[in-house]
């Protein structure tokens, strides 16, 4: 203790010149990014330019024209009541500085305008002739196709997700629904749709497989499953839920959506990650064995059920 009081009085008393000490406090400032004077005119040009459109003034004299933000406006907006600054009629608040929430939710709308401009320039990018292995440049018909096969893969990826979450969501929903009716009927198989029930909202949306669909059977979808190798094999508890969908599809099917059939895929394989912290019961255990230790798997316990579906 004595020596941490001495070292506290003979601080102060350590004698440096003023220069050095403004040297060594320069020392610890944060290194700043250094423009070249073309970078920063190109800067300004910018910024200028985007406040031109906005606000419709050229030069910084004109903005004392500038109808500031309303009192009311401001006072709302600050607190919670109101909506904020118009994107389409934008004001600044002349009142205060540009910290002010006011002024800063317009510098995010201008933000973006930016953001939405670098947007459309990717874009505009995209569309323009790349250069080929063999140094020569695409064609426009080279440039369509490419364009055409973005696209249709954005679509299909963009599909594939929907429907995923589409089952997942009316898996739920049947699981749910029969369960309640199990329990207010008292049913003796209330325990296999509480499984079927848990076996879902464990899996979760990313736990479904993926489908792909292959020819309409009269107006059911008809979809060959990907293998999921990381997947324990769940088709027949799967295909349980499936032929319930079926059975009720206008009580489960979401609305412009078609109930489908399911056959396994036993050839093309689901390019997917698998999905980590699952049951280790819900994970084929043989793939499982081969994967490193980093890979997270929950201690939750399930209990798989073998389930007799008897004919009908």
């Amino acid at each position: 203790m004595r020596d941490m009081t001495l070292t506290k009085v003979l601080i102060p008393l350590q004698t440096t010149t003023p220069r050095a000490a403004r040297l060594k406090r320069k020392s610890h400032e944060p290194p700043t990014e250094n423009f070249t004077n073309v970078q920063r005119q190109n800067n300004k040009a910018n910024v200028r330019e985007l406040f031109h459109m906005v606000f419709n003034f050229a030069k910084d004299d004109e903005y004392m024209l500038h109808v500031t933000a309303s009192c009311e406006a401001i006072s709302s907006f600050t607190r919670r009541l109101g909506m904020g600054p118009d994107p389409l009629k934008l004001h600044w608040d002349m009142m205060t500085t540009h910290k002010s929430q006011w002024n800063q939710k317009v510098i995010n709308i201008l933000y973006d305008i930016t953001k939405k401009f670098h947007q459309c320039c990717n874009s505009w990018r995209k569309a323009q002739p790349h250069m080929l292995s063999n140094g020569a440049h695409e064609t426009m018909q080279e440039v369509g196709d490419r364009l055409v096969d973005q696209t249709n893969e954005r679509l299909r990826v963009t599909r594939v997700l929907t429907h995923r979450a589409t089952k997942f969501e009316t898996h739920k929903k049947v699981t749910s629904v029969l369960l309640s009716d199990r329990i207010a009927t008292r049913k003796d198989n209330q325990a296999v749709w509480a499984y079927l029930q848990s076996l879902v909202e464990m899996l979760g949306k990313d736990g479904m497989s993926s489908d792909e669909s292959e020819h309409e059977d009269g107006e059911v979808q008809v979809f060959r499953l990907k293998k999921m190798l990381w997947r324990a094999d769940i088709n027949h508890e799967m295909h349980i839920i499936d032929q319930q969908w079926l059975a009720g599809a206008a009580n489960f099917t979401p609305r412009r959506s078609k109930p489908a059939k399911r056959f396994c895929n036993a050839i093309q394989e689901s390019s997917r990650p698998a999905v980590e912290g699952l049951p280790r019961v819900l994970y084929n255990s043989s793939w499982l064995n081969d994967q490193l230790p980093s890979f997270t798997v929950s201690d939750k316990k399930l209990q798989r059920m073998e389930i007799i579906v008897s004919p009908q």
